[in-house]
């Protein structure tokens, strides 16, 4: 048994394989009101990855472990409970660019027999390959106690994985937390490997990284700030009631949404806006709208991308944001990504609804774009962390 470690000082490889979370090493979650319809919901992402040079079988029988840690070290007792049992994980595999390029080859020499039935086995993990599995974390209110709750994210419905259960922790409060995954089964704590993989590697020992986890009371006059670490993320949205445009092609309605970031720290501070603000919007029965991206060009990261707050200074970013009509009762919510893209929801009620920004960089460093060199340089000390930003409740109307 050998165990190195990986680029992230805090992560191991067991014998070649790896298991990560795929989020940036510190997540802000502001506490959501009590109430029944009101929650904070999160999504992230675990890689488990397969540096050897065989192939490896994932066993239906086998789960992810959340573990918990209070700012104290002390370890969180969880409640394992049914969760989404009927609905199993869709598993997205990340591959090398030579499995790829090995695999496309392979598929041009099996031209002729296209017509044949293929059938993939998503769960077998080739050498350099991985599985993502991605979740969900929802923050609530539970008979008056705070409950963090990790299951599957149940956006994803191909029957290929399944977690099904949900690891539950009551009584919880506003403070520092940290928590990871381990991979194993909670009944034996074995992990197990089919013949014709590698012999059996202890649960214990495939761990991700830990990931400091941060709940906070929202502050500001209209509660919709949260503070970490000094910094301050605000949603602004001066308008709070927009009026659907008329059912036209090239007829919109602006939508000012953005957000202001306040370094409140001693120090500079470097942050992204580039392909880093992703918008969440919430139906009046609190219900998460389906997000969609769609790219209409290529935007190279600029200097004025990365812009430096001064100590005691903020920034404000304002994406371009528009309702248009679509077809039929469904309009478009449209919000500028940054990188050329676009974030969309599809809307199609006169209703209320919430929104929300997450900030999310992983990244300390970034390539930009130099113009007048025309050349590309480096950025580095960016700020990294996913801060949720509180809802903010604002209302459609008819035109």
């Amino acid at each position: 048994m050998t165990s190195s470690e990986s680029n992230n000082s805090d992560v191991f490889e067991v014998d070649g394989f790896h298991l990560v979370i795929g989020e940036p090493n510190l997540i802000v979650l502001p506490i959501p009101d009590n109430r029944s319809d009101s929650n904070t919901s999160v999504e992230i992402n675990v890689y488990f990855i397969n540096n050897t040079p065989n192939s490896f079988r994932l066993s239906p029988d086998e789960t992810l472990i959340l573990e918990l840690l209070a700012s104290d070290g002390e370890a969180l007792q969880a409640q394992l409970t049914p969760g989404d049992a009927d609905i199993q994980l869709n598993t997205t595999p990340v591959e090398s660019w030579g499995l790829k390029l090995r695999r496309l080859i392979s598929n041009l020499t099996r031209f002729p027999k296209q017509n044949e039935t293929s059938k993939v086995d998503t769960r077998l993990i080739e050498p350099g390959g991985g599985i993502n599995i991605p979740l969900a974390i929802k923050l609530l209110w539970f008979d008056n106690k705070l409950q963090l709750q990790i299951r599957n994210n149940s956006s994803y419905l191909q029957v290929v994985f399944r977690i099904n259960k949900c690891w539950s922790f009551d009584n919880l409060r506003q403070g520092a937390y940290q928590f990871r995954f381990v991979w194993g089964s909670p009944s034996n704590g074995e992990f197990a490997l089919e013949p014709q993989t590698r012999g059996g590697i202890r649960a214990a020992q495939l761990v991700t990284q830990f990931v400091n986890l941060s709940l906070i009371e929202s502050v500001g006059n209209d509660d919709n700030a949260v503070e970490v670490e000094g910094i301050r993320f605000e949603t602004l949205l001066p308008e709070r009631t927009l009026i659907l445009p008329e059912k036209k092609r090239g007829i919109d309605t602006r939508l000012q949404i953005g957000i202001l970031i306040t370094n409140n720290t001693r120090i500079p501070v470097r942050f992204s806006f580039f392909s880093t603000l992703i918008p969440q919007l919430i139906e009046a029965n609190g219900q998460q709208l389906k997000r969609w991206y769609s790219r209409t060009g290529t935007k190279r990261p600029l200097l004025s991308d990365f812009p430096f707050v001064m100590p005691g200074e903020c920034i404000t970013l304002f994406p371009y944001a528009s309702i248009f009509w679509q077809k039929g009762e469904v309009f478009t919510l449209s919000i500028d990504a940054g990188d050329g893209g676009f974030w969309n929801f599809e809307v199609s009620k006169v209703s209320n609804y919430q929104i929300q920004f997450i900030y999310k960089n992983k990244s300390i460093t970034q390539k930009i774009y130099d113009r007048e060199n025309m050349n590309m340089s480096l950025i580095e000390g960016l700020w990294i962390g996913m801060v949720y930003t509180p809802k903010i409740k604002f209302y459609l109307i008819q035109y």
